[in-house]
């Protein structure tokens, strides 16, 4: 399928919609902001109808040092800023949450951008301070996950307000969580403690003042995020909601774009049963030149003049693919997932030259191999039997760190050659791939920026499928770019993988029968030498 025919009548959800929607603040006064917290003013005086109560978040965190608040981590406001559709409802929730920052600057109105796009297609839209926890402080994105979910729990009480102006008109069960930096790694940890009714000692059930929670998350979205700043006794948060993350190749602040790991932990391949799905997606976009900050309008570039993109194109790109994304999510409009499918179908909507590396994993899968076994040699992953040969190719499984932070548990082929014609070839049992039943054939593989990849040049290579006497080839290239890596502001270069999708009907065309599919092949000859990393290849929707 060409990107005119995925894209077909989509409208570019960058722009605003047609429905027309008012601004409004609400917050806990009284709150005796001093001249040196004078941005906070404006949550002393709310929309009379949008005034909160106030939560106690002191079993999380202590406020950020050095910062004079009007009131402690036992009382902390719930203070934002909301766009609302005018209409009858309900209308979906997004609800947008800041990272760390200097505290005598309000963060909150960085989104409005973003808040009010959505609440012109109609979704209500929120930003919200947490500002408090900003500054000198650290191991507090629990607190953050903890305010996040309490917001949501304000709106829920608004709906269910008889003669309140959001009575019945929140959608309860379509709500996008959407944070930036720390705030994005505590979304992660909204997900996860949303359906929980105690963490440790401190109950969630309404008893102490939080919770409860279970609110019907369409999907978390995490901005440039950090990734084990707050830890759950349990390990490191597992986000079981769908799930998507957006980050900048030039970022200096989350250099490292720890936020992966968070990523490969979410909706992994259980061994014991991998052909079980979850039943939630995960997307990944990767942008070459945006830095941290451009992402929250209100934030100075962190990176010197010329070093990124300019901040209009970091916006738009957050708004187009924000944008596709709630509209996917929260509006039904499924046709916006090509957007997650492939970012190239969001090439016309984007800045012009914008670099776009993407990943994408559908609930519905089976993997051919996902390299999860161990890091013996490769094989084809159970249920589907088979055997893997190379013939020219070094194939070794190994636990590399692609991107930086805490050490990596996710296991990655690192496919490396010497001359072209070299080979990886896959060969199965087509009684245990039911390939016929899927709609893409799908590889996750990105280039190094080792001595054997030119530098600033596209890795290419053939993928050929074949069912008995007839094979279909494909340059990578034909999918999809394969970029060199993006110079980072500080420490190695990230390998990120991009996911090429080959349509299964494109199969058929070439006579290739996917309920007889016998074999695959990664053919290297489109370059003399090279390495890639393989994350998974499945057949998936």
């Amino acid at each position: 399928m060409t990107v005119a025919q995925e894209t077909g009548e989509l409208r570019n959800p960058g722009l605003p919609g047609h429905e027309e929607f008012d601004t409004l603040i609400y917050g806990s006064p009284p709150l005796a902001y001093p001249a040196t917290l004078s941005q906070y003013a404006i949550y002393n005086a709310p929309d009379p109808a949008y005034v909160t109560g106030r939560i106690n978040v002191s079993a999380f965190a202590n406020l950020g040092a050095a910062t004079p608040w009007p009131f402690t981590n036992a009382n902390v406001p719930l203070n934002g800023h909301i766009c609302i559709p005018r209409g009858r409802g309900p209308f979906p929730l997004a609800v947008f949450a800041h990272g760390n920052h200097s505290p005598f600057e309000n963060s909150t109105p960085g989104y409005l951008y973003l808040c009010q796009l959505l609440a012109s297609h109609g979704i209500i839209a929120a930003t919200i301070d947490v500002n408090f926890l900003n500054g000198s402080n650290f191991g507090e994105n629990d607190a953050r996950a903890i305010v996040h979910l309490e917001h949501l729990k304000q709106f829920r009480n608004w709906n269910n307000t008889s003669g309140h102006p959001l009575h019945g008109k929140v959608d309860l069960n379509r709500i996008l969580i959407v944070g930036h930096s720390r705030g994005g790694e505590a979304v992660g940890h909204a997900s996860f403690f949303n359906r929980l009714a105690a963490i440790g000692p401190v109950l969630l059930d309404g008893s102490a003042g939080l919770g409860p929670y279970r609110f019907g998350l369409s999907a978390a979205v995490a901005i440039a995020l950090t990734d084990r700043q707050f830890v759950p006794a349990t390990g490191p948060t597992v986000v079981p909601d769908s799930y998507f993350i957006i980050h900048g190749s030039k970022d200096s602040d989350v250099f490292t774009f720890e936020g992966y790991h968070t990523y490969e932990r979410a909706h992994a391949v259980d061994l014991a049963n991998p052909t079980v799905s979850d039943g939630k997606f995960k997307a990944m976009l990767w942008v070459h030149k945006a830095n941290h900050n451009q992402f929250n309008s209100i934030w100075a570039p962190e990176t010197a003049p010329g070093v990124a993109m300019p901040r209009p194109s970091q916006e738009q790109i957050a708004r187009v693919h924000l944008g596709a994304l709630a509209l996917a999510v929260l509006l039904d409009r499924r046709e916006y997932f090509a957007v997650l499918h492939d970012h190239a179908v969001a090439t016309t909507w984007d800045p012009a030259g914008t670099e776009l590396v993407s990943q994408y994993q559908d609930p519905q899968r089976i993997f051919v191999q996902h390299n999860q076994e161990g890091l013996g040699p490769l094989v084809v992953s159970l249920p589907v039997q088979g055997t893997v040969a190379a013939d020219g190719v070094v194939a070794a499984r190994q636990l590399t760190a692609l991107v930086g932070g805490a050490a990596t548990t996710t296991i990655t082929a690192r496919l490396a050659w010497n001359a072209a014609g070299s080979r990886l070839l896959l060969q199965m049992d087509p009684a245990t791939l039911p390939a016929e039943r899927y709609k893409v054939l799908a590889l996750r593989v990105g280039q190094s920026n080792e001595a054997t990849n030119t530098a600033n040049r596209d890795q290419d290579f053939t993928l050929e499928v074949s069912s008995g006497s007839r094979t279909a080839a494909f340059p990578a290239s034909s999918l999809h770019r394969l970029l060199f890596p993006d110079p980072p502001p500080f420490g190695p270069a990230k390998i990120v993988m991009q996911t090429l999708r080959l349509p299964v009907a494109r199969l058929v065309e070439r006579g290739v029968d996917p309920s007889d599919l016998r074999a695959i092949a990664l053919v290297f000859d489109r370059r003399q030498t090279g390495v890639v990393y393989a994350g998974d290849l499945q057949f998936t929707n």
